[in-house]
């Protein structure tokens, strides 16, 4: 065969096989003339198409190295078939053509094709194309042609089909083609790319950028638009110039010289740009319509790309870029769709990466700490446990000065179940300890020993709480007794750290009453006279107990260990009875050398309520002010209303008949996030309780400190020691434990401080709840005779004691008695106008002069008595009447707080805002409460109240109430949360000091009670609102900043499952109306408790996982709890767990405890001994009893038995004797009498047989 000839593959015939025709040879002139006549007509038309790719050209300049070659490889073959119009072989096949190292240089494939294949007359006779009308059985056999024989292509357009208005398209199944009807809405196919919203979203979040095309006006784009008609090519160009390569610019193309009066020569890159930039006016809207489509958070996410790009130094704008990829993310979600899985560990690593992108740019010592600590908890969800504890390491050893991330470390060090154990976390926050000490004794600057002393507050109290939660209680109570002594009680002459150690050591093992126990005196009493030292306390006798009252050895254990665990939650001393069992209980000075804190004298004034506040942290009470404590899981505050709503529902205690618009809101809030004011302390129980039912929450409570030992401290601090700041707190303390003891305290503390006007409001509010309103006002009549500047105070207590009784113009008169001390509220006589304004003129002045003066506290005060006034003085009707009712102008007193707020905010008193609003949501409430109102003024207030504080649980609370009525399907309550919850993830985009701000517990405690209260809380347990109950602890639980390693909330989660499991049971034990009914429920109820003991054990695990420091969690596994009895279903989930687990799970959940080192009073394998010798013993007892009983049984049995015998042998005897009489005749002797004889003779053989019978039975 020649080489002009080429040899072509048979196509398969299926089942002719009739040898293939050979091709007629071409002309090798006629074909190369035909060649170069297609080859000069192609070159001009690829000419016309070159001038428009190359304002095209920057569009191929990402294209990777691969595509450019063989995009060049083929533009080279072209070029070569325009300039040599010779004949290559047909034997090139299309692989040897892409093979850019053994290429042939060829003419171009298309060009042979075109030319080859160039319809003719003899088209019908070649080889090609020809006809098989036999049928190939195998298609029917396997559904299909040999897809080996059949080219691999491409559908173009997705499968559509030309002419179909794309509702037909071609899809595969498996590997079949078939023919498909899209569905409107589906897919891309049908109608216009831009009406698909998914598509363009899609779009923008790849960013996606809007090209104008700048229409031709003449010259050459005009002429390239004229000689290509209406088309306009939109792809990229195929071609990309090369430096080496670029060709010559014709007369068309003429760039300007760089020496040109038109400015310096610009590149094609420069006008390519210029092309898609500039535009005429419509095409400038139209970019100005696409950037105003963008939203907030992507303008400004362009915004910081640009600014770190040019300035990578800027670490605020790092964080900010960081902290604003939770709202892209969230940007493409659905609403209230919660990213899970590959989702969060995706936007961990893109943030990861931003991270460590960051790191090497930041100079700021402070923000490189905060990078640092970003970068680690994103890298949480990345790495895998080996490499985040190395990473840990070495960042922690990088930055030992760095107590953020410490802070961080042993956060994450104490949520490693794995690797925690008690004593090397104990080590670790003591180590801190010291550090901060030697540090604090060389610190000179005052600003450096003031963020020390808070630093080592901070260390102390995570680590007594440690101790708390870990059940060494007696220790951490130790602790806090000799901080307090070696603080607040110090001797004068005590100013070295290390000498006041050895001499408090003396007084520490005398063993004398100590800080908050009876008859204490203090430690620099005992050194200052020492003649009068107290003795040691009376030794303690052992408190009898009886033996649990559980058939279950876990449940009888666990009651035993909380019963003994009870008893140590104070030191005890040599002489108590009991501690030679447990050595822990005594608390030597060794034992807690270490764990004191010392501040020096200097800043203890500065420090002592930082202090203070840190106490009462330990004691799980509420600070006295708003801190940092309600964000963090380690020491927050619990929730009164939290733990009493779950109470409430494992005590099936459910107000089915009261009505829901009856109830009045949640006003137990301990632990809540509110502003402390006086009438959140003394409120009684017609306003939100601050404090709410400690007392008889913590007097039984698992882990919790004595509630006398904390009276008994706070009465040391507030009268021997001085502190004045907390005698509020006190007071309301002990109001709240003992009502009517509080007047014996209010009168000692106004001893005290007779001069403190604000103990003198606090008990007469404490009067006013208790009943004794006469007392009350007594109080506030002497009180208001004493000039003082907090005496607006009063008044203001004493007018909302007559609004409270209803009673407004003896409300409004006594308001306008504080102007003119001649008043007579007795009287009752009309106001006039004239007092009126001078009235509000004088409130307005005190208010505005306090404010400018930096008085806050006066400030607040006139700016109530002015909304009281504007509530009061308006109450009038249209008539003019002076008939007051029990509502005033709610209107216009709220719009006079508002007017004030607005000036507040601009002066960045927030504390002082907030209370304020406070006042304006109580004077909603009583509004609302005493009469009719309109419930969207009502719902209007509390929004714009809310908008300002979005995470104040007492007007989070008042929005329930008010919206408990309304049937709407979008519940605004939980639309409100769900925004107050992601509010700080929403400030996190506008905040550069810091790219994550934790979101207050008491929010997330908030959304659970809110769901109990209209779902599980006020309707049967087990109503539809149960899985919106459990969706709100999943969110709380979730998250790692707040609530993931909060035991309280773990411990409500499982509360509230186990109430769940016990009320199916109860409806599948329970009766229905008919047997069908009765049968499907009994089998859904049962469903329904075998999947909630699932979720139940699975969810303690997690939290076991999540807090592996806390006893009371895993002792959750083995009972009900403290409140509840043995083998009842109590509070703490004990019971049902017991059911969940197995016992070899529940001896490993023992085997934890003693392998991580928690204090367990009571050894339970001991115990398990000597419970099941005991049981043994008992069986045996009953088993001898048993038998004893049963041969008693026996002997009765056979005397019984051989007497009737005896007794029917004798009556037997004498009725045979009877009948075998000599003389027949002398008793009747006739007919009658012997048949009367005869059936008598049967009965006794009757009776007699019976007797037998019944005797051997």
């Amino acid at each position: 065969m020649s080489s002009n000839e080429v040899k072509r593959r048979a196509v398969p015939k299926f089942t002719s096989f009739a040898p293939a025709t050979p091709a007629p040879k071409a002309d090798p002139e006629k074909r190369s003339s035909t060649l170069r006549g297609s080859s000069r007509d192609r070159e001009k038309k690829e000419d016309r198409e070159r001038r428009h790719r190359r304002r095209d050209y920057d569009r191929d300049r990402h294209k990777d190295d691969s595509d450019s070659e063989r995009e060049r490889e083929r533009e080279r073959g072209r070029d070569t078939d325009r300039h040599q119009a010779r004949q290559h072989d047909r034997h090139h096949s299309r692989h040897h053509d892409r093979d850019r190292h053994h290429r042939r240089r060829s003419a171009s494939p298309a060009s042979q094709f075109k030319e080859l294949h160039k319809p003719s007359s003899t088209s019908q006779n070649t080889d090609l194309f020809y006809f098989d009308k036999s049928e190939d059985a195998l298609i029917f056999r396997y559904g299909g042609n040999e897809r080996s024989k059949i080219p691999s292509y491409r559908r173009f357009g997705a499968g559509k089909l030309i002419g179909s208005p794309g509702y037909l398209s071609v899809s595969f199944q498996d590997s079949k083609e078939v023919f498909t009807i899209r569905g409107p809405g589906e897919g891309r196919g049908n109608g216009s790319v831009f009406g698909d919203k998914t598509l363009m979203a899609w779009a923008r979040a790849k960013g996606a950028k809007v090209k104008h095309i700048k229409p031709g006006v003449g010259g050459e784009n005009g002429e390239s638009a004229a000689e290509d008609g209406d088309f306009i090519s939109l792809e990229p160009p195929r071609k990309r110039q090369r430096a080496d390569r670029s060709p010559a610019p014709e007369d068309g193309d003429k760039t300007p010289d760089y020496r040109s009066i038109y400015g310096k020569a610009k590149s094609e890159d420069e006008d390519s740009d210029g092309d898609e930039t500039l535009s005429d006016p419509e095409s400038e809207n139209k970019v100005g319509s696409h950037l105003s489509d963008m939203s907030t958070a992507n303008k400004r996410s362009l915004e910081l790309h640009r600014q770190v790009k040019n300035s990578p130094q800027d670490t605020k704008a790092w964080l900010e870029l960081i902290g604003l990829q939770d709202t892209l993310f969230m940007e493409h979600q659905l609403e209230g769709q919660v990213i899970i899985g590959d989702q969060v560990k995706a936007l961990a690593e893109l943030k990861l990466s931003l991270y460590e992108e960051a790191l090497p740019h930041a100079l700021d010592i402070s923000l490189k700490e905060t990078l640092l600590n970003g970068m680690m908890r994103e890298g949480e969800k990345v790495w895998d446990p080996k490499q985040l504890a190395k990473r840990w390491e070495e960042i922690t050893k990088s930055n030992s000065d760095s107590f953020l991330l410490w802070v961080s470390r042993l956060n994450y060090e104490l949520s490693q179940v794995a690797t925690f154990t008690y004593d090397e976390l104990k080590t670790f926050m003591v180590t801190k300890l010291q550090i901060l000490h030697r540090t604090l004794a060389t610190a000179s600057s005052e600003k450096n020993v003031v963020m020390l002393c808070s630093q080592l507050i901070y260390v102390f109290v995570r680590l007594t709480c440690y101790l708390r939660d870990s059940g060494y209680i007696e220790l951490a109570v130790a602790a806090w007794q000799a901080t307090l002594e070696l603080n607040f009680c110090r001797p004068r002459n005590a100013s070295n750290f290390q000498s006041a150690i050895e001499d408090f050591s003396d007084f520490w093992e005398s063993e004398v009453p100590r800080i908050g126990e009876g008859n204490a005196k203090g430690w620099r009493h005992s050194v200052e006279d020492v003649g009068a030292m107290t003795d040691p306390p009376e030794a303690i006798p052992r408190e009898p107990s009886g033996p649990p009252q559980a058939r279950d050895p876990f449940e009888a254990w666990a009651s035993l260990e909380r019963r003994e665990a009870a008893k140590a939650r104070m030191p005890a001393r040599t002489l108590d009875e009991g501690t030679d069992d447990d050595p822990f209980r005594i608390v030597m000075f060794s034992d807690i050398k270490d764990l004191v804190l010392w501040i020096p004298s200097q800043m203890l004034p500065q420090v002592q309520l930082q202090l203070v506040d840190a106490f009462l942290i330990f004691c799980r009470l509420p600070n006295t002010a708003k801190s940092s404590a309600l964000k963090d899981p380690f020491i927050a505050p619990r929730g009164q209303a939290f733990e009493s709503l779950l109470d409430q529902i494992g005590r099936h205690d459910i107000l089915n008949s009261v009505e829901i618009e009856r109830k009045p809101p949640l006003f137990g809030q301990q632990g809540g996030n509110m502003a402390l004011s006086q009438e959140l302390l003394f409120s009684g129980q017609d306003w939100f309780q601050y404090l709410g039912q400690w007392a008889s929450l913590s007097i039984d409570a698992d882990g919790d400190v004595r509630p006398p030992w904390v009276l008994e401290t706070l009465h040391y601090l507030v009268l021997t020691y001085g502190i004045e700041q907390l005698a509020e707190y006190y007071l309301a303390l002990a109001w709240l434990s003992e009502p009517l003891g509080a007047k014996k305290v209010a009168k000692g503390l106004l001893r005290r401080y007779s001069s403190n006007t604000r103990l003198y409001n606090a008990y007469a509010m404490i009067e006013f709840a208790n009943g004794n309103i006469g007392i009350a006002e007594k109080v506030l009549l002497s009180a208001t005779s004493q000039s003082s500047p907090d005496s607006q105070l009063l008044w203001n207590t004493w007018v909302w004691m007559h609004l409270n009784a209803g009673n407004m113009q003896r409300a409004l008169l006594r308001l306008l008695s504080s102007v003119d001390i001649t008043l007579d509220v007795e009287k009752g006589l009309p106001v006039s106008p004239a007092l009126l304004l001078k009235a509000r003129a004088h409130f307005s002045t005190k208010r505005d002069y306090s404010l400018s003066s930096h008085q806050t506290e006066p400030a607040l005060q006139y700016a109530e008595s002015l909304a009281l006034l504007d509530y009061l003085s308006r109450a009038e009707n249209s008539s003019g009447s002076t008939k007051y009712s029990s509502q005033g102008n709610i209107t216009s007193a709220l719009a006079n707080i508002q007017s004030f707020t607005t000036e507040l905010s601009s002066l960045g008193h927030q504390t002082l805002h907030e209370r304020l609003l406070q006042i304006g949501a109580r004077l909603l409430y009583h509004h609302a409460d005493h009469g009719p109102y309109k419930p969207s003024t009502l719902r209007q207030y509390l929004h714009e109240f809310l908008r300002l504080f979005p995470h104040n649980t007492l007007f989070l609370s008042l929005l329930a109430w008010a919206e408990q009525s309304t049937l709407r399907i979008n519940d605004p309550v939980r639309s409100i949360v769900r925004e107050s919850l992601s509010s700080a993830r929403d400030k996190d985009t506008s905040s550069s000091e810091d790219s994550h701000t934790p979101v207050p517990i008491p929010t997330y405690r908030f959304a659970i009670e809110y769901e109990l209260l209209s779902g599980a809380g006020l309707r049967p347990v087990g109503a539809a609102t149960i899985h919106s109950t459990k969706a709100a602890f999943e969110a709380a639980v979730s998250d790692p900043s707040a609530c993931r390693y909060n035991v309280d909330i773990w411990i409500g989660y499982i509360r509230f499952l186990t109430q769940v499991y016990f009320h199916a049971l109860s409806v599948s034990y329970g009766a229905s109306a008919t047997a069908g009914t009765r049968e499907r429920g009994i089998k859904k109820a049962d469903a329904q408790a075998a999947s909630t003991l699932k979720a139940l054990k699975d969810v303690f695990y997690r939290a076991v996982a999540a807090c592996p420091w806390s006893k009371k969690l895993y002792m959750a596994a083995f009972s009900a709890g403290s409140t509840a009895e043995p083998g009842e279903p109590g509070v703490g989930g004990g019971s049902a767990l017991v059911k969940a687990l197995s016992s070899g799970e529940l001896r490993a959940v023992f085997g934890t405890m003693v392998a991580k080192g928690l204090r367990v009073h009571v050894d339970f394998e001991g115990f398990e001994r000597k419970w099941r010798e005991k049981e043994e013993d008992e069986k045996r007892v009953v088993r001898e009893k048993e038998k004893v009983e049963k041969e008693e049984k026996e002997v009765l049995e056979r005397r019984a038995r051989l007497e009737r015998q005896r007794r029917w042998d004798l009556e037997d005897s004498l009725h045979r004797n009877h009948h075998m009489g000599p003389d027949r005749g002398e008793r009747g002797g006739g007919r009658y009498e012997k048949y009367n004889d005869r059936e008598r003779s049967r009965e006794w053989d009757r009776r007699r047989e019976g007797g037998r019978e019944g005797g051997d039975r």
